[in-house]
């Protein structure tokens, strides 16, 4: 109750007390009232319906200052007026008195502590004019000042009582409304953990409501695995008086499941206000699955760290390592990530070493370090960094860099991570596609590939710095019959011996490669006296005989020699001429070197020229046929012809044969050029034959290549021509060149049994300047030994050449073979042959080659040249 509330009541009681004390006395002493005493009547009055109204409807009547006032001087005027009437007794101070106690009530303290103050003062005067003695009036003035104070100190009390009650009220509001907005459950127990008041918060928390627990004294559950150790924590608080607890355990939701919970006690015992044990409940339980989810997760990261085969590392600012997994541990001999963090890069190398080499361990270390400062200062990565390992026990080891660096939440650089790979199966791996793709399986030698990267590297460096460039082409002279002879495998160790032997023989910073099967290239910075001195070198080396397999064999070779000059822009232009080179040393006898000059350039030109243009010869009927007389020495009979071929291109005019038969050998045109003769012969023959039946002995030769006999087809091939055309296979004699046919002894031997089952005659061309094998040459089918022209021009003039003649005319005999001596130009190497026992020639001394007209012109007439 405040000092306003106990003033609206007292009040009252204080005018209904009055004016029942006037109506009293006025009644019983007949007063007669003036007009000042009916006045104050009727405030008396007034004063006591106010009062009566500010009781009935307090919410309309409301105190303040200004009524107050005027309401206690009413009151004052009333009481003194009325005291002042005559036959009152003496009025005036029991009642201010009164109001002395009253009126400060709802007034403001010094305002009440003054109209106190005045009440005695008015009492004072009214009784001095009253006549009242002070030993009358004295104590009630005093009273009325005690009366006053007391009140004004009673309204003081409930004033600040009652703000204590509002703030009360207020805290209690927002404890409420706190207790209620909380996530957390506030719970307060006695002494027996019976509740005594809990929020919301808490059925959120396990279910159950406030209610639940009045009614059916529900408590809390805790797990079977937390209820030992909760249990002696709150004894604990319990018995301990102020203390307070902390505990993480699980509890029993109203739905069976358990929900974790961290709770937090405290004694309150000793607070009266609380008297009580007071817990702060936080459900958890989200935040433990985090928990364990996170501790899953860390785990599986643990795993995936630790077994990943690379190695993985943290550092901080400062290159210290934070993180690290098993494989960087075990790398540099540490058990555990604990072991590791905190030490540096340098720490580790210096570790790795005996003292001896911490200088250099200690540089390597500060590499690497700076490689990992330069990733936190810049916060650029660095990846697919291939680096070889450091160490001598890992120097073939590679691995695979990778560094990122790693932010903090603010986004600033707050370390580096670091995920090296070793790659070294990968890389050796690689490193051996490479080599494969670059070098010769066979011999180990650099391939084509390799050759022209290098060529063009020697290139740029020799152009650069003015130096010269020497390439030899090297060619193996017939290897091919090597192969066919022995066997492939055979060829594959006499080259790998040769290339033992072309190493031997050249500096290591000379470069070789295979450039082909049977071909070689030497690169050198040399100049051409040195050029040709390797060369030379390497002919001798080479042509040293190899034993392989308890098999002796002597292999050659042809070398070209260019040098790198200002007009060759690219590698391709350098090999060609090299080429060209060794292809003038194979025309020039093989076995040899030779060097490049500008007119090899163009010869190998026009070669490539002329190739194009006699792939369409046959269509243009470019190519014409041509035949020279064979006649015979003891008559001068025409015995037959040797058909001859010749081309007349509209560009370069008559082409000797000695030119585009190669050509056509190398090209692989000899093979449709050489059928089309053999069919244009057998026609022609048959032709003669049909014109000139008396002559029907003529046989007709027809030179034919290796080439073409190695031909799978060409036997099929011959016997249709021979079954189109009708001509007797004794009349066509084809002739195979010596040097060829001792190329492939075994397969010349097997083809040529082949024709000649067909019924064909068979030719041994060039006889004397290959290097024939009697034992072979006993196997040849053959009818007919050809003189070589060399031997029959040499016989006036070298001794020699007419014994080489008598001997090959002594083997023909033994062999029961023909002989025919070609190049025979004058009337004396005529008259010789015959008298060694030659009797068949042909050669410019009786005709040179005609063409089929006059070749039947001779036939038709029989002609007979003058011989003796």
């Amino acid at each position: 109750m405040t000092g306003d509330e106990i003033f609206r009541v007292a009040s009252l009681g204080l005018y209904i007390t009055l004016l029942l004390h006037v109506l009293l006395t006025g009644y019983m002493r007949d007063m007669q009232l003036t007009a000042l005493g009916l006045s104050a009547a009727v405030a008396l009055c007034a004063l006591f319906a106010a009062a009566l109204t500010r009781h009935l409807r307090p919410n309309i009547s409301q105190f303040g200052r200004g009524r107050m006032l005027l309401e206690l001087f009413a009151a004052i005027f009333v009481v003194t007026a009325l005291s002042l009437q005559q036959g009152m007794p003496n009025l005036p101070l029991p009642w201010l008195i009164g109001m002395a106690g009253l009126f400060p009530l709802a007034l403001e303290s010094m305002l009440g502590l003054a109209a106190t103050f005045a009440i005695a003062l008015i009492g004072l005067a009214m009784n001095i004019t009253l006549d009242v003695q002070p030993v009358d009036w004295l104590p009630q003035t005093f009273a009325t000042m005690f009366v006053g104070i007391s009140a004004i100190f009673l309204s003081t009390a409930l004033d600040r009582g009652l703000s204590a009650v509002q703030q009360a009220h207020a805290n209690q509001r927002r404890f409420n409304a706190i207790a209620r907005a909380t996530r957390n459950a506030f719970l307060i127990t006695d002494i027996r953990y019976r509740i005594k008041f809990s929020n919301p918060a808490l059925q959120d928390v396990i279910g159950y409501s406030p209610e639940e627990f009045d009614r059916f004294g529900i408590h809390p559950l805790a797990h079977p695995d937390d209820v030992k150790e909760h249990h002696r924590k709150l004894r604990y608080l319990r018995d301990t008086p102020k203390s307070s607890i902390f505990s993480r355990h699980r509890i029993k939701h109203k739905h069976g499941h358990w929900v974790w919970v961290e709770t937090r006690g405290f004694n309150m015992l000793h607070d009266d206000g609380i008297d009580g044990l007071m817990f702060s409940i936080e459900d958890i339980s989200a935040r433990k699955d985090a928990e364990v989810k996170l501790n899953e997760e860390h785990g599986l990261l643990r795993a995936v760290l630790d077994l990943n085969p690379s190695c993985i590392y943290a550092t901080d600012t400062e290159g210290r390592f934070t993180i690290s997994n098993l494989t960087f541990q075990r790398r540099f001999g540490y058990s555990s990530e604990d072991e590791l963090r905190g030490k540096t890069i340098h720490d580790l190398f210096l570790r790795q070493v005996p003292k001896t080499q911490q200088r250099t361990a200690c540089e390597l270390a500060e590499r690497l370090y700076q490689l990992d400062m330069q990733v936190i200062r810049s916060g650029v990565p660095q990846q697919d960094q291939e680096l070889q390992g450091l160490w001598d026990s890992d120097l073939r080891s590679w691995f695979r860099v990778n560094k990122y660096p790693l932010h903090d939440a603010q986004g600033k650089i707050a370390g580096m991570l670091c995920i090296a790979r070793d790659i070294t199966d990968r890389k050796e791996y690689e490193m051996r596609l490479q080599h494969q793709a670059l070098h010769d399986p066979l011999t180990g030698l650099p391939n084509r590939r390799y050759l022209l990267k290098a060529i063009s590297d020697a290139m740029a460096k020799a152009q650069e710095s003015s130096c010269q460039l020497a390439m030899l082409f090297c060619d193996l002279d017939f290897f091919k019959s090597v192969n066919d002879t022995h066997g492939h495998d055979f060829g594959d160790k006499c080259l790998t011996e040769i290339t033992r032997r072309i190493l031997a023989e050249l500096p290591t910073q000379d470069f070789v490669a295979r450039f082909g099967g049977n071909e070689f290239v030497v690169l050198a910075q040399v100049g051409i006296d040195e050029a040709k001195a390797k060369a030379e070198s390497l002919l001798q080396a080479v042509s040293q005989q190899l034993t392989i397999d308890d098999t002796v064999v002597k292999i050659q070779t042809s070398i070209g020699i260019a040098m790198l000059e200002r007009e060759h822009r690219n590698p391709s232009e350098l090999i060609r001429d090299a080429d060209a080179a060794m292809y003038q040393a194979k025309e020039r006898g093989r076995n040899r070197a030779e060097i490049f000059d500008a007119s090899l350039l163009f010869n190998t030109t026009k070669r490539a020229q002329m190739d194009v243009a006699l792939r369409f010869a046959l269509e243009r009927n470019e190519l014409k046929l041509v035949y020279q007389p064979k006649v015979s020495i003891i008559n001068g009979a025409v015995k037959g012809f040797e058909l001859l071929l010749r081309w007349n291109n509209p560009q370069y005019g008559a082409i000797s044969p000695t030119e585009f038969i190669p050509v056509a050998e190398s090209s692989g045109l000899v093979v449709p050029i050489g059928l089309w003769v053999l069919e244009e012969a057998c026609k022609q023959l048959c032709a003669w034959q049909a014109d000139y039946p008396e002559m029907k002995h003529i046989t007709l030769a027809v030179n034919v290549s290796m080439r073409q006999l190695l031909q799978s087809s060409f036997l099929d091939d011959v016997t249709g021509i021979l079954e189109r055309t009708g001509v007797s296979p004794g009349l066509i004699e084809l002739e195979l060149t010596e040097t060829s046919a001792m190329a492939n002894p075994m397969q010349t031997i097997e083809n040529l049994s082949r024709l000649k089952k067909l019924g064909l005659r068979l030719a041994l061309d060039d006889f004397g300047t290959g290097y024939s094998s009697l034992a072979y040459l006993q196997k040849l089918p053959i009818d007919v030994l050809k003189i070589d022209k060399a031997f029959v021009q040499g016989l006036d003039k070298n001794p020699g050449d007419a014994e080489i003649v008598r001997l090959i005319l002594a083997l023909a005999q033994t062999l029961n073979l023909d002989t025919v001596a070609e190049g025979v130009e004058t009337r004396g190497d005529m008259m010789k042959l015959k008298k060694m026992g030659c009797y068949l020639a042909q050669g410019f001394a009786f005709s040179p080659p005609v063409n089929a007209d006059m070749a039947g012109e001779m036939l038709r007439d029989a002609q007979h040249y003058q011989v003796a």
